[in-house]
């Protein structure tokens, strides 16, 4: 190579090296291209750069750079149709080539700019992951001719230059995507918030006031709480209270029921995992731990957490990190727990049923929420906000709780507690067509309510369970099963079905 030729070449790779550089800086697009293409123009001198992207059958001019650059250029569609010069550049393998003056096919900006005879216009396929997605162009009002290696250094930079613009759509991508996340972040943090204070704990028996008493003294700690108390009693309301009167109220109050997940996937839900840590890990995933750093974790049913994985959440509670699936580095994070079960977990405990250092660490501060049948003095308050709810979400007129309405809920056993008081009242309020509450047949079995304190609890659980069982026909799963309308996890209720000797197959029709 002759001297000229080669120092031509050295200049071209150093200019091309520069240019590459500026087009994975990652800032504005625009910006990016436009330094890029000033490198450039060292190498190859120009009239107009321009990038065109395929959109259907056309090109569009997206970028647009030297002397005969126009605002009026730039968004314009170049149809490729008919266009041999084109559709060549467009090719799989096309490689950086010039148009000649008798090449078959129209200039590329025939009828958008008046360009001289014997002008030059170098063309090179802008590609990624072997897909060609637009092409670079040059032109010059003068007849240039370019040799092997300008060509060369060319491809080079239209190989940058794709790659550039690829990494700024996904920039912007994520992006978007990040803002759009924050803001349903934000959404469902600030309607959480709002459900914590349009509806609070109700405390209107001096049970529920020292509840509220407790709350208030351990809201501002980091200290771990217990949640005791029969399904439905209000566990969960209680452990958004507290993260609402928390620091940690900005935070993330990330929720996870332990009953409702399968053994084998407990332990990747609860800590994450790397790709590939088990068969279809396909990418690493955080676990509620790292979700709800800095904020609250609430380990609902935590009696039914699988007793090989109590160590590791001890050891989580205790040292603050976290071991994902397949991962060899611990991590740290920064969460406040709450705990909350309707077992007995001292029983559990004896039985070697669950860790005895692990019920110490979760009890430190523990809240026992009686069942609504030993707080009678709640059900009106309770009622009244469910219905004034139910009105504003529904756009339905005030609902009023008639007296002899109010003395029919106070006087049943509510063996499903809160939870059971707001079906009831929710298929009442549908129904009820005036501004009365009205409780339709059935809604409430009177004799049983009658009779409810000469009851066990045992027994009024089994009475619900029964009729629950002949309304599904024996039915467990499904959006009609028992566990939906229970408003239980399957499992919990099969279990408390087992405990009473209840078998839902007894309740099958045919």
């Amino acid at each position: 190579m002759a001297a000229p030729d080669l120092q031509a070449a050295l200049t071209g790779a150093r200019l091309v090296e520069e240019a590459g550089s500026l087009l994975t800086l990652g800032e504005h697009p625009e910006r990016m291209v436009a330094h890029a293409f000033e490198r450039l123009a060292e190498l190859v001198p120009y009239d107009l750069a321009t990038v065109l992207l395929r959109e259907g059958d056309a090109l569009r001019v997206t970028h647009a750079f030297g002397p005969l650059a126009t605002p009026q250029l730039t968004e314009v569609l170049i149809p490729v149709r008919g266009n041999l010069r084109l559709q060549n550049a467009l090719k799989p393998r096309s490689r950086p080539a010039t148009f000649e003056e008798d090449d078959p096919g129209q200039d590329t900006f025939h009828g958008l700019l008046e360009m001289p005879h014997g002008h030059s216009c170098l063309v090179a396929p802008l590609r990624s992951q072997g897909e060609t997605f637009g092409l670079m162009t040059l032109d010059a009002m003068v007849c240039r001719q370019y040799p092997e290696s300008v060509l060369h250094h060319v491809g080079v930079f239209a190989s940058l230059l794709a790659l550039g613009l690829k990494q700024a759509e996904h920039l912007g991508r994520l992006a978007e995507r990040e803002r759009t996340l924050a803001e349903e972040v934000s959404y469902f943090r600030e309607a959480q918030r709002r459900d914590v204070l349009q509806e609070p704990l109700r405390a209107e028996s001096p049970a529920m006031r020292a509840i509220l008493d407790q709350v208030g003294q351990v809201a501002g700690t980091a200290a771990t709480v217990l949640i005791t108390g029969e399904t439905g009693t209000g566990k969960e309301k209680v452990a958004q209270t507290l993260h609402h009167l928390s620091t940690r109220r900005e935070k993330p109050f990330i929720k996870v029921n332990c009953s409702a997940l399968p053994a084998a996937l407990i332990e990747s839900e609860l800590f994450g995992h790397v790709k590939g840590a088990f068969s279809g890990a396909v990418a690493a995933r955080k676990g509620r731990f790292e979700l709800a750093d800095g904020g609250t974790l609430f380990l609902d049913e935590i009696g039914d957490l699988p007793l090989d994985l109590q160590p590791k959440l001890l050891r989580a509670i205790q040292e603050r990190e976290i071991d994902p699936l397949g991962s060899e580095k611990s991590r740290r994070v920064d969460v406040r727990l709450l705990a909350a079960t309707h077992q007995d977990l001292r029983k559990a405990v004896a039985e070697g049923r669950f860790r005895q250092d692990l019920f110490y660490r979760l009890s430190v501060f523990p809240i026992h929420i009686p069942p609504l049948r030993e707080r009678p003095g709640d059900i009106a308050d309770l009622a009244q906000a469910f219905l004034e709810r139910f009105a504003r979400e529904n756009r339905r007129p005030p609902i009023q709780l008639p007296g002899a309405v109010r003395t029919q809920l106070e006087g049943y056993a509510w063996p499903g507690n809160v939870r059971e008081l707001h079906n009831v009242l929710e298929r009442a309020a549908i129904l009820s067509a005036g501004r009365e509450l009205r409780l339709p047949p059935g809604a409430l079995p009177t004799p049983e309510a009658r009779t409810a304190a000469t009851l066990s609890w045992d027994a009024q659980e089994r009475s619900y369970l029964e009729g629950l069982l002949r309304h599904t026909g024996g039915k467990i799963a499904g959006a009609t099963g028992a566990a939906a309308l229970a408003e239980l996890p399957a499992s919990t209720l099969l279990s408390r079905l087992e405990k009473l000797g209840l078998r839902p197959k007894d309740f099958r029709q045919g």
